[in-house]
C-alpha cells in the first residue's frame, strides 16, 4: 500500500512538472534553443547618427538574425527636426516596436502613465543583471517619480566649444583662455579681425537646435525651467541675467560673433572648417564634418566654463517600448542585443561623435583613430542633462522665440526671463 502510494505521488509530481514546462513559455527558457523559438516583428525607429545609418543598421539586424533568425527586425529612420512630432506619433500609434529617445524628448514621454512601458520588469531579470550593472545612466533613464522607460546606450555632450588652436596661438591668446567668460570674450577680440569671427554659438531657431546653446548656459547659471520642487518658474536668477547680457554683448557690443540668423549650423561649420572661427559651439560629431574636409589647422574639444557651475548640456540616449507596441517581448530581445558593446561600441565607432554608456567595453577602444574625438570622452564629468519634467519641451519650445527676440536687442535679458516666467507659471501643470 505504501508503495503504491509512493509512486503515484512521484508521478503526480513528474506531471506537475512537465504542465509547468508546457506553459511556461518558450521565451522563459534559456540558450540557442529558446532564441530559436522566438518570433515576431520589431520595428526599429531612430535618428540617423550619420549618412551610413540605415547600412549599419542593416549589419547589425543581420548580426542579431544569426541568433534569433524568426525576430524580423525592420528599421526607419526620423529626421531629428520633427523628432517631436514624428516620435509622438510613433509611440502614439503603434507603428513601431523599439524606438530610440534622447534625452532632450524623453522627460515628455517617461512618467507613470505615458506612452512608454515600464522596464523595471525586464531590466530586472535576473539574467541580465551583469549586463545591467555594466550600463552607466540609470539615474538619467529614471524619472522622479521612479518610472524607468528606457535603457541607456550612448551619450553626447550638447554644446561645448571647439577652437582652432592655430588662431588662438596666432592672436597671442593665453592657455587658460576657457577657464572663464571674462577671458572666452577677451580671446574672442583678439581673434576677430581680417574676416574672422572670435566666438560662434548657434541661431536660427529650434531648427538650428539654438536650444542646445542658450540653454547650456542656462544650467551653467544654476538656473533651470522649474525650481528643484517643480512649482514654478526657476529661470529669474541675477546669474542667468548675468550670461544673457554677455551673450547679447559678444554679438551687439563686441560684435566678435556673425550677425544674428546670417548663418545656418552647417553654415557656422563651414566658417570653422574654412579657419574663419577661432571658438565655435558644437558637438563631438563635428568631426565627421571636417574629417570629409580637412582643415589645415589643428582643433581641440573644450568645456564651456560657468559663473555658478562649469556643466554642459549633456543627452543621454534611451532604447524604449511603446505600451502600444505588439511584440514588446522580442522588442525587448533586440534592445539586449543593441547594447552589448559587441554591438554598441563597434557601431558607435563608425558613426561621427557618440559615446557609448558602458563601464567594460569588452576590450573594444572607442574611436581609436581619432584622438579628438577619443579625448573628448573627458567631457563626461560635466555632463548634466536636461530637467526631468514632462513638460520640458514646451517650456524649451517657448523661451526659444523669446531668445531669439533678445539677441536681435528687442528685449533685455530680464524682460526674456519675466515673460519666460509668466508663461511657464501659467502652463505649469
Amino acid at each position: 500500500m505504501f508503495r503504491n502510494r509512493l509512486l503515484s505521488i512521484v508521478l503526480l509530481g513528474l506531471l506537475i512538472a512537465v504542465f509547468m514546462v508546457s506553459f511556461s513559455g518558450g521565451e522563459k527558457e534559456k540558450g540557442r534553443g529558446a532564441k530559436e523559438a522566438m518570433k515576431g516583428t520589431v520595428k526599429f525607429y531612430k535618428g540617423p547618427f550619420g549618412p551610413n545609418e540605415v547600412e549599419l543598421q542593416n549589419e547589425s539586424i543581420a548580426k542579431f538574425n544569426k541568433e534569433y533568425p524568426d525576430i524580423k527586425v525592420i528599421f526607419e529612420t526620423f529626421d531629428w527636426p520633427t523628432q517631436e512630432a514624428q516620435i509622438t506619433a510613433a509611440l502614439a500609434g503603434g507603428t513601431h516596436d523599439m524606438i530610440y529617445i534622447p534625452e532632450g524628448m524623453y522627460p515628455k514621454f517617461n512618467y507613470k502613465g505615458g506612452p512608454l512601458e515600464d522596464l523595471t520588469p525586464y531590466v530586472n531579470e535576473p539574467d541580465w543583471q551583469e549586463e545591467r550593472n555594466n550600463t552607466l545612466y540609470w539615474d538619467a533613464a529614471t524619472a522622479p517619480d521612479g518610472y524607468l522607460g528606457g535603457v541607456p546606450n550612448v551619450w553626447i555632450p550638447e554644446s561645448h566649444f571647439v577652437a582652432n588652436l592655430d588662431m588662438l596661438k596666432e592672436a597671442g591668446v593665453p592657455d587658460d583662455w576657457y577657464t572663464s567668460m571674462d577671458k572666452v570674450r577677451d580671446a574672442a577680440i583678439k581673434m576677430t579681425k581680417d574676416g574672422k569671427y572670435g566666438f560662434a554659438f548657434r541661431t536660427g531657431g529650434l531648427a538650428q537646435f539654438s536650444q542646445h546653446d542658450w540653454y547650456g548656459y542656462v544650467l551653467r547659471s544654476g538656473a533651470n525651467y522649474l525650481t528643484d520642487d517643480f512649482k514654478g518658474c526657476g529661470l529669474n536668477k541675477p546669474e542667468l541675467v548675468e550670461t544673457f547680457q554677455r551673450l547679447v554683448d559678444m554679438q551687439n557690443k563686441y560684435k566678435v560673433t556673425p550677425k544674428f540668423g546670417e548663418y545656418t549650423w552647417d553654415g557656422l561649420r563651414g566658417l570653422f572648417q574654412a579657419g574663419k572661427i577661432g571658438i565655435m559651439h558644437d558637438e563631438p560629431p563635428i568631426a565627421g564634418v571636417l574629417k570629409s574636409n580637412p582643415p589645415d589647422f589643428e582643433y581641440k574639444f573644450f568645456p564651456i566654463p560657468g559663473n555658478v557651475k562649469d556643466v554642459l548640456l549633456t543627452f543621454r540616449g534611451f532604447y524604449c517600448i511603446p505600451k502600444t507596441s505588439k511584440n514588446k517581448d522580442a522588442a525587448w530581445e533586440a534592445i539586449k542585443f543593441w547594447v552589448r558593446p559587441e554591438i554598441e561600441v563597434n557601431y558607435l565607432n563608425l558613426t561621427a561623435g557618440l559615446y557609448p554608456t558602458l563601464k567594460d567595453t569588452h576590450g573594444i577602444e572607442v574611436f581609436p583613430d581619432d584622438p579628438v574625438l577619443h579625448d573628448g570622452m573627458n567631457l563626461a564629468k560635466y555632463a548634466e542633462g536636461p530637467q526631468k519634467h514632462p513638460q520640458m519641451v514646451e517650456f524649451q519650445n517657448l523661451v526659444q522665440p523669446l531668445f531669439d527676440e533678445m539677441m536681435q536687442g528687442k528685449i533685455t535679458p530680464q524682460e526674456l526671463i519675466d515673460q519666460a516666467c509668466k508663461q511657464i507659471n501659467a502652463k505649469l501643470k
